[in-house]
């Protein structure tokens, strides 16, 4: 048989192609045979298409331009990153699948190449395989990052929805509400209180706002400065403070760090404070 590079080069996507039913058989009965176990039907369903996708698209770096070829590879991949967050989480079941499917076209590459009594040239062979191994490769190393983004991205999302519930300005009656403060409070945390708790005492409208200390595990000049802080700008925006919860080590600190709350109405406990300021407590 005449050996030509450029079409034996289409002649093996297209066999490729015309074996994907036979190939992705085989890619399920994988699953048997290493007793794989897929966390729910979504991600099953969402594994299937992502197969579709990939199988289809992989088979091209066997016959086009490979700059063009990994383009749009990393593009449809980023694409079924995009669209499928549910295969993206449990990454080692997409590696395993990648690993999988790499042997089964390897597998027919080789069967391909029995169609031609072996005539191919080897280092034509070393090419296609070359091409398997690196597009695979690319497509791990590319699915992985797009995945680790929106990992990212999550996570930050759901660090800023934290900060955000850090700060509550909790509306007791009309114009009057409270601010529980707890745990530790660094830099970024009083940056989110003093902005969030501004923004929601204008949108509720406050006259006043309860600052309760009691959950806070200690005083220092950076809370001591952001709580001063949150106090003046309310001030500015005419609504009165009151401060409650301050423990007797965390006055002591106050005292010791020179920060000093005489501008302000401090009483030692939030039900003090309600009825001092006459507002009904249950």
């Amino acid at each position: 048989m005449d050996y030509d590079k450029e079409q034996i080069n289409k002649s093996l996507h297209q066999y490729l192609s015309e074996n994907l039913d036979t190939m992705k058989d085989l890619w399920k009965e994988s699953y048997k045979e290493n007793d794989v176990t897929v966390p729910n039907a979504t991600i099953a369903e969402k594994l299937e298409e992502m197969k579709e996708h990939f199988i289809t698209e992989l088979l091209h770096v066997f016959k086009d331009d490979e700059t063009s070829f990994y383009n749009r590879f990393q593009t449809k991949i980023e694409e079924v990153v995009d669209e499928s967050r549910e295969i993206w989480k449990p990454l080692l079941l997409v590696q395993e699948e990648f690993t999988r499917y790499r042997e089964i076209i390897l597998d027919h590459i080789e069967y391909f190449i029995t169609q031609y009594d072996n005539s191919v040239p080897i280092e034509h062979v070393l090419e296609w395989q070359r091409k398997a191994l690196r597009a695979f490769d690319f497509a791990s190393s590319a699915f992985m990052q797009q995945a680790l983004l929106h990992m990212d991205e999550e996570i930050q999302d759901k660090e800023n929805m934290i900060m955000e519930l850090t700060a509550p300005v909790i509306l007791l009656q009309p114009g009057i509400g409270l601010l529980p403060l707890v745990g530790n409070i660094d830099v970024e945390r009083g940056d989110v209180i003093v902005e969030n708790t501004l923004k929601q005492c204008a949108l509720k409208q406050m006259d006043r706002l309860y600052i309760d200390l009691s959950g806070v595990l200690h005083i220092n000049a950076l809370v001591a400065e952001k709580i001063k802080q949150l106090i003046s700008a309310l001030q500015l925006l005419g609504i009165e403070t009151t401060l409650s919860g301050m423990r007797p080590y965390m006055a002591q600190q106050a005292v010791q760090l020179g920060i000093s709350f005489k501008d302000v109405q401090v009483v030692s406990d939030l039900p003090q404070a309600l009825r001092t300021n006459q507002v009904p407590v249950q």
